[in-house]
């Protein structure tokens, strides 16, 4: 009889206590063969993720990569007269190609690309940031997706349809040249078509929907509530876009600015049907190098050279954006 304030132990029957024995080992044995089956899933969930990703990786390679490593064997290979350009294997490798980069005529071309494509892409900045800032924040979420069909739809159309339109604008006896021409601006009977201005009007018509998107989004993505924070404390509207909204939008500013600027130099049929024989740029010379001299070791060096360029272009534009974006900040320490 057990005695009061002392605890009581209840003690299982033998039988009782087997069975609990028992389910406590089929459980550790299903939780082994559980952590066994997660495991073998586990692995090959990941065999076949890499699976996926090995997939892209190779076909990145086959249509970009053997490409350009083939373009880069070219350009160290001497020219051969008929040799269609297939590659000559006449005596070994030369770097006479790259000194054909040098040559004045050359320079004079990649100098007027890179700067009619750096304008252009400024163009389109001025034109597409207030584009992309209206649709964002003065237009209604009903209306929004029709203003953004509006910007793309001259995608819609043939890339070549619409040049061949300007070209018809832009002609001696076009709309376009005829106002000018009524205004004193234009000599009567000259056109428009033909000119370093004709290159660049169509080289900012295709590319601008390419500067807007990408800003558009980006001031998308804006919270609402900085915008309201700086109205709260009494900032004027140019004061809140100088310091919130412009600054939080130079991503989709950079992005915008580094593909528009990428495409425009490398684009050769804008310059072909707008700007002629005035208006040659370092696409145009390399397409005529290929196809019509079709001198492939020296338009293989100037494309390769064309790419270092860039990329130094970029790496300086966006090293540049980075500074621009600091501004703000240095401006508002140096006030204080």
């Amino acid at each position: 009889m057990p005695v009061r304030g002392m605890p009581i132990r209840w003690r299982l029957p033998p039988s009782v206590d087997f069975q609990i024995d028992r389910e406590a080992r089929e459980l550790t044995s299903i939780t082994v063969q559980a952590n066994a089956f997660s495991t073998l899933g586990g692995r090959k969930a990941a065999g076949f993720g890499f699976a996926v990703v090995l997939l892209p990786f190779l076909l990145y390679a086959a249509f970009f990569i053997a490409p350009v490593v083939l373009i880069a064997v070219q350009s160290l290979t001497p020219y051969v007269v008929g040799s269609n350009g297939g590659l000559s294997g006449a005596g070994g490798l030369t770097l006479d190609n790259y000194a054909g980069v040098f040559s004045p005529t050359f320079r004079s071309v990649f100098a007027d690309s890179l700067r009619n494509a750096l304008a252009g892409a400024l163009l389109c900045l001025l034109i597409g940031y207030p584009v992309a800032y209206f649709i964002s924040t003065r237009c209604s979420e009903r209306l929004k997706p029709w203003f953004l069909v509006l910007v793309i739809l001259p995608f819609w159309t043939s890339y070549l349809l619409r040049m061949l339109g300007w070209r018809i604008l832009l002609g001696a006896n076009g709309d376009i040249s005829a106002v000018l021409q009524s205004l004193h601006l234009l000599a009567p009977g000259q056109g428009l078509l033909f000119t370093q201005a004709a290159v660049l009007l169509g080289l900012v018509y295709n590319f601008l929907p390419v500067m807007i998107l990408p800003i558009y989004v980006s001031i998308e993505r804006l919270s609402r509530d900085h915008r309201d924070a700086s109205r709260d404390l009494y900032a004027r509207p140019w004061q809140t876009f100088l310091s919130i909204t412009l600054p939080l939008t130079y991503p989709g500013i950079m992005a915008g600015m580094t593909v528009v600027f990428i495409m425009m130099t490398g684009d050769y049929v804008t310059p072909e049907l707008m700007g002629g024989a005035k208006g040659m740029m370092v696409g145009t010379l390399i397409y005529s190098q290929f196809l019509q001299g079709e001198n492939w070791p020296l338009a293989s060096a100037m494309s390769l050279s064309l790419v270092f360029v860039l990329v130094v272009a970029v790496l300086a534009m966006s090293a540049v954006g980075s500074g621009l974006q600091r501004l703000p900040t240095l401006f508002r320490r140096a006030t204080r």
